[in-house]
């Protein structure tokens, strides 16, 4: 809620940019230092979460992984403006099950009509897209055979534990796409 009234003010002139960068580096390095001290999980599926190209604002994403480290999750954290060219690797090369990407702006044009379907077609595990970018281009993340998760967390987390299960599911009995 506090990022959201910084977001308006700065919208509004009563703000500042230096005012929103404040706060939000003091709330990434509080969050980083949460999710710094929390215990490695040994079990539990294998996440690689990071923003979009271009996406700068990573608070959203940092509570999606400490809400997903709660669920049992295991997380790869990479951060902020992420190229997608780099994700399917990196995500084979740490054993990862999926990958969730953030956004809250709107992406670039060939983003995702070209570079996230290239993503979801080399990755060889489900990709995910959340934020707000993820309500305002639903249908081209869907085109691209990713999945969108909306803002909501708890909403975000029912949507990947559902599409697990759905994978473990034989061909004959999944949800189409």
């Amino acid at each position: 809620p506090v990022l959201v009234t910084l977001g308006e003010r700065w919208k509004n002139t009563e703000g500042s940019i230096a005012e929103e960068h404040f706060f939000g580096a003091f709330m990434r390095n509080k969050l980083g230092a949460r999710f710094h001290h929390r215990h490695q999980q040994t079990g539990g599926k294998k996440l690689l979460v990071c923003c979009l190209p271009g996406e700068h604002h990573e608070i959203g994403v940092m509570m999606f992984s400490l809400a997903a480290h709660d669920h049992g999750y295991r997380i790869v954290y990479l951060g902020s403006n992420m190229p997608l060219q780099e994700l399917a690797l990196t995500a084979r090369r740490s054993g990862c099950d999926g990958i969730v990407l953030s956004g809250s702006v709107t992406p670039q044009d060939d983003l995702l009509s070209r570079e996230l379907p290239q993503l979801v077609s080399h990755a060889h595990c489900p990709v995910f897209l959340g934020g707000t970018t993820s309500v305002r281009c639903s249908d081209a993340i869907e085109r691209a055979r990713a999945l969108p998760l909306g803002t909501d967390i708890r909403t975000s987390m029912k949507r990947i534990e559902q599409a697990f299960e759905d994978l473990q599911k034989p061909l004959t009995t999944r949800k189409p796409a």
